[in-house]
C-alpha cells in the first residue's frame, strides 16, 4: 500500500475515533436532558393530580357518591386515616423519584417535618375559618437521595370553624382505618356518612387503594 493510501486509512480511522468519542460524550448528556424533560412533566402531573384529588374529595363530601382517580406516574401512595397515630394523619401522600423538582431541597440539618412547604395556601394552622380558609392544604417537599430527588406531595384536611365553638371537618378513612399504601396509582373515593356533635360536623370519606 502506498504512503498516500496509508495516510487515507489513518485519516479515516482518526475520524471514526473522533466521531465515536463525540457520540460517547453527547449520549449521556442527551439522555439526561430527555429524562429531565420527562420528569418535569411528571412533577406537573403529580401536582395537577393532587389539585384534582382535592376537588374530588370536597365535591363528594358535599354531594355524596364516589369516583375513581388514577395517576400514571411511578411512585407510592400512602393513606393516613384520621385515626392514625402518625403526624401525617388525615392525609394522602404520594412519593416518587425525579431528576428535577419545583420545590426547594430540604436543608439536611432540618427535621423532615419542617420541610413540608404549603403550595395552595400560606395558612397551615390546624384550624381555619369557614368561608376564609381552605379545608385542605397541599404540601410538597424534596430531599436528595443519592443521585436523585425524592419528592413527596401531601393532601391534608383540617377543621374549619364557623364560630369559636363549632366547626366542620372532612375525615379520611380506609377500609379498616389503618394506613394503606399502593404503587398502582389508583384511588377510589366514596362518601360514608356525616356525623354531628354540638362542637363539630364531620363528613367521612373512604379512600380505597
Amino acid at each position: 500500500m502506498s504512503m498516500r493510501g496509508q495516510s487515507q486509512v489513518v485519516s479515516v480511522v482518526i475520524m471514526v475515533v473522533l466521531v465515536l468519542s463525540a457520540i460517547a460524550l453527547v449520549l449521556p448528556w442527551t439522555y439526561t436532558m430527555i429524562q429531565k424533560r420527562k420528569d418535569m412533566k411528571s412533577v406537573d402531573d403529580v401536582y395537577n393530580f393532587f389539585q384534582r384529588l382535592d376537588d374530588t374529595i370536597r365535591n363528594i363530601a358535599k354531594n355524596g357518591g364516589e369516583e375513581s382517580l388514577e395517576l400514571k406516574v411511578p411512585g407510592k401512595f400512602t393513606v393516613y386515616p384520621e385515626s392514625s397515630n402518625s403526624d401525617l394523619n388525615n392525609s394522602i401522600v404520594f412519593s416518587f423519584r425525579s431528576l428535577v423538582s419545583f420545590i426547594a431541597e430540604c436543608d439536611p440539618s432540618l427535621p423532615l417535618p419542617e420541610c413540608w412547604i404549603p403550595l395552595n395556601t400560606p395558612n397551615t394552622n390546624t384550624t381555619g375559618t369557614l368561608g376564609v380558609d381552605s379545608p385542605s392544604v397541599i404540601f410538597g417537599r424534596t430531599e436528595r437521595v443519592e443521585n436523585k430527588l425524592k419528592i413527596e406531595y401531601r393532601l391534608w384536611y383540617r377543621s374549619l370553624n364557623d364560630t369559636p365553638t363549632h366547626g366542620y371537618k372532612i375525615v379520611l378513612n380506609t377500609s379498616d382505618n389503618t394506613e394503606k399504601n399502593t404503587t398502582f396509582g389508583f384511588l377510589r373515593i366514596q362518601r360514608i356518612n356525616s356525623t354531628s356533635t354540638p362542637a363539630l360536623i364531620t363528613t367521612e370519606i373512604n379512600i380505597i387503594v
